[in-house]
């Protein structure tokens, strides 16, 4: 076979688009006696071309149209939701921050982030500053080395503002197998530096780094979600909407669970011991009575998760896949005498514990269903989500922090085969380049331009961590292919510094390629020269006018270009002669990588594109079936952002509160300041601080009252101390005393150092974190 031509194919002919048709990858070597089987089906290959439903093409171009803008809704909505999210979490941490008194509720507010800015647009007046900008992310998407040196070297705080630039701006199009292409071309990088710069196969993958969360974040995609949602709703909509099934297994919770029923029902308090050791809870009959079907019920349920996963392997999205076959690729290389159980922990944990179990644990978060999960279902999925964990892991459950969990072994030993037979069958899957090859055929008709949507403060930041790291990035001994991005940084100077939030802005970023030099565009790829020569054939053919009746039958390719040629020169058609003229050079080129055989007058080329013409109609109905499993997943998105924003007003109206109860508080201050002499006796004790049920429950301290819905008007809770950290909590029903809560603020704080961030009592579920700052509001400040 002949070597690889050293010139570089020219770049794409921006042409208006003919409505493209699926490709048919082109076959290796044409046959010197392919003559005599050349591809005939309903006519000639000009016959074909010319006689293309009208109808159905303006369907096909109109639906290809909505398509298009579909996906770039999808790809802004999912960004939105990816800002809501951080927003959030941000907010969470920074409420934990202000009940600690690190910092002020004016800095909460301040630190807030700004959920208008995707509403807001401006345009770089700056034309050279646009054009550099434009050049140095289209590097940057294109040259996805770079993102794998700046995942290694991004500090903890910078990952997300990382993240969001590189899933959602760089590679923001969920349904651009081109921006797909360059998404996982990206991971297989930065996975590769990963795999090289780890010493032990037990640590890969664990830690909380650039690269686990954009792994992560890529399987909250649509498609990911999508898929989640058709493997798993049924089940879990199962668990979920059965607010009395209990399965849990902890002898100690059971025995508690044994006592309550006794007493709730009989109405005599329990004659038996009321706290028992893990030993006596265990051997007790009733109990193990009790634990016995709820065992078998967990194994049955996960039992029929993974018979789901199993079903749904072919459903399972291609990019998953691919990243699951990465990982075994790079075990194996990196680490030649690691085991089978070694190498399907590492598929495991991306495939379970990052994409699947998070759906199985908080299922409403991830728009998996539709209702509120009860508190029983929680404990019921979590307990699940921990079987999965363990088969993920390839460990039984045992030791002493869970030592109750180890009679679900069963459930380990009957499911670990099929699983790890499962995790090895995800990476069999085709190669990057063959799956992809669709898309890399339809881009080349696209004739608008690449752009990225990005703010500011984000296009600001991915400079100055370039700049910050260029030495890194772009070392002198790698020689001149990094001498694009280093020109362009020394152009464009010192990163701009972030702007307020008033002032940042989306811009439409058009990516500029020119860093590369005008024909320097990365055609090398066979298949992608293969796919141009087909769509500028077609394009040539539908331009065609009548032609002789010897050559309007013909299916010779190389007769139907010399004879479209002499009939563009002769009038003046100087388009249609480039296209012709970039025809030759790219089938030359194929000729020489052993594509096309001058030989048969490149039969191969006539045949791929004779097939992908019959199969026109059934292109223009997949395109109505994508179109409406797009507008689906849409819906999606928008009922998670709902559901998020539903959590930020929750945030926002709390927030809201406390600045009004300080600002009473500093009221109240002011007034006791003017009476210090008479307090000087009441030191000691402090309070008491008197709040409604619904008061708490609406500033989110009660997570969960198991008080009737028409008896909570009516409750009242009295907090007072006595003596520093030590609170006492009166429950009053209207003037009567029902109940007392005794609070010490150590233990609240180890909790939430422990992320035990709920305090249950008899009837209550209280927010740890809101609970501490309550108790600082009222006795600290």
């Amino acid at each position: 076979m002949a070597a690889r031509p050293a010139r570089r194919a020219p770049p794409p002919l921006r042409t208006p688009p003919l409505a493209p048709l699926p490709p048919v990858a082109p076959r290796r070597g044409g046959s010197r006696n392919a003559r005599a089987t050349i591809y005939q089906v309903g006519g000639s290959l000009l016959e074909l071309v010319q006689s293309q439903d009208k109808g159905i093409g303006d369907q096909l171009a109109e639906n290809q149209k909505a398509l298009c803008e579909l996906k770039k809704q999808i790809a802004l909505a999912s960004k939105k939701n990816f800002t809501l999210e951080k927003e959030v979490r941000n907010l969470d941490q920074k409420i934990a921050l202000l009940i600690k008194n690190r910092i002020s509720l004016e800095e909460v507010m301040a630190q807030s982030g700004d959920l208008n800015l995707m509403n807001r647009t401006t345009t770089l007046k700056d034309k050279r500053e646009k054009e550099h900008y434009g050049q140095l992310f289209y590097v940057l998407q294109t040259n996805t080395t770079y993102i794998a040196r700046l995942a290694q070297l991004v500090k903890l705080g910078q990952i997300d503002n990382l993240l969001q630039t590189v899933m959602f701006t760089l590679y923001g199009n969920q349904y651009d197998e081109y921006e797909e292409h360059l998404l996982l071309s990206m991971f297989q990088s930065v996975l590769r530096v990963e795999f090289e710069n780890s010493k032990s196969i037990s640590n890969l993958l664990r830690a909380n780094t650039a690269l686990t969360r954009m792994m992560t974040t890529y399987t909250r995609r649509s498609p990911g979600q999508q898929y989640l949602k058709a493997t798993l709703t049924n089940i879990l909509q199962s668990i979920v909407s059965d607010a009395d099934m209990a399965l849990e297994i902890n002898p100690l919770k059971v025995y508690d669970q044994m006592v309550n029923d006794y007493e709730t029902k009989q109405g005599k308090v329990w004659e038996g011991k009321r706290k028992p050791e893990q030993e006596e809870a265990e051997a007790n009959a009733e109990v193990q009575a009790m634990i016995a079907p709820r065992v078998q019920r967990l194994g049955e349920i996960s039992d029929s998760i993974i018979t789901a996963l199993i079903a749904s392997l072919d459903s399972v999205p291609y990019g998953i896949r691919w990243i699951c076959k990465q990982i075994k690729i790079l075990a194996k290389h990196h680490f030649p005498s690691c085991t089978r159980e070694q190498i399907c922990t590492m598929i495991g944990g991306f495939f379970l514990l990052r994409f699947s179990n998070p759906a199985i644990v908080t299922p409403q978060a991830l728009a998996i269903v539709d209702v509120k999960v009860p508190t029983n279902a929680r404990r019921n999925l979590t307990l699940i989500a921990k079987i999965m964990q363990n088969l993920a892991n390839n460990v039984r459950f045992g030791g002493v922090k869970e030592s109750f969990m180890g009679v679900l072994n069963g459930a380990l030993d009957r499911n670990r085969e099929r699983l790890n037979n499962f995790l090895e069958n995800l990476c069999d899957v085709d190669e990057l380049e063959e799956h992809l090859q669709l898309d890399k055929y339809l881009v080349l008709g696209k004739t608008d331009e690449l752009t990225i949507n990005i703010s500011l403060n984000e296009m600001y930041f991915i400079h100055s961590l370039l700049r910050e790291h260029l030495e890194v990035l772009c070392p002198a001994e790698e020689g001149d292919v990094h001498q694009p991005m280093r020109d362009i940084l020394q152009t464009l100077g010192p990163a701009p510094p972030q702007l307020p939030r008033k002032d940042n802005a989306n811009v439409e970023l058009v990516l500029d390629k020119s860093a590369y030099g005008e024909d320097e565009v990365d055609l090398d790829d066979n298949g992608q020269v293969y796919a141009e020569t087909k769509y500028l054939l077609f394009m040539v053919l539908k331009k065609l006018p009548s032609l002789a009746e010897d050559l309007r039958f013909s299916n010779n390719v190389r007769e139907l270009l010399r004879a479209a040629n002499q009939l563009a020169r002769q009038r003046g058609n100087n388009g249609l002669v480039e296209m012709i003229d970039r025809i030759n050079s790219n089938c030359q080129i194929l000729v020489q990588n052993g594509m096309l055989s001058v030989d048969d007058d490149f039969a191969q080329l006539q045949k791929d594109a004779m097939e992908e013409l019959t199969n026109y109609d059934a292109f223009a109905k997949k395109t109505a079936n994508d179109l409406a499993r797009l507008r689906d997943v849409e819906r999606s998105i928008e009922s998670h952002r709902e559901f998020l924003m539903e959590q930020l007003d929750a945030y926002k109206e709390y927030l809201s509160n406390v600045r009004q109860n300080c600002a009473r508080a500093d009221s109240r201050t002011s007034k006791k300041a003017k009476k210090e002499d008479k307090k000087k006796d009441k030191k000691t004790r402090r309070g008491p601080f008197k709040y409604s049920h619904n008061q708490l429950e609406k500033d989110g301290i009660i997570m969960e009252s198991e008080v009737p819905e028409e008896r909570r008007s009516s409750i009242f809770f009295a907090f007072s101390s006595n003596s520093p950290g030590m609170f006492d909590v009166t429950v009053m029903y209207k003037t009567r005393h029902i109940a007392k809560i005794t609070l010490q603020l150590d233990d609240l704080l180890e909790r939430q150092h422990m992320n035990e961030l709920e305090y249950e009592t008899d009837f209550l579920k209280l927010n740890v974190n809101l609970l501490i700052y309550l108790l600082n509001k009222d006795f600290v400040s």
